[in-house]
């Protein structure tokens, strides 16, 4: 899938932690199918920045697919 239309989410856990999160969804559906990926009680929200997260964490995406990101794509 073409990276331009992977939208980063950041992941807020019930613990505090924080998880950066890929979505191949339009903008205006990333967070929800994140949200749909994590434990209730957890929060996401749509990154604005861009990010260049290594290319083997977001290559073969497929639309739909969300990926939890490793430490290599925290910013």
């Amino acid at each position: 899938m073409d990276a331009s239309r992977i939208h980063f989410v950041r992941v807020r856990t019930d613990d505090r932690t924080q998880q950066l999160w890929a979505a191949a969804a339009p903008r205006n559906e990333a967070v929800d199918r994140v949200l749909d990926a994590i434990p209730e009680g957890w929060t996401a929200r749509l990154l604005e920045e861009q990010l260049k997260p290594p290319p083997d964490a977001i290559s073969n995406m497929v639309p739909g697919e969300v990926r939890k990101l490793g430490e290599k794509g925290l910013v």
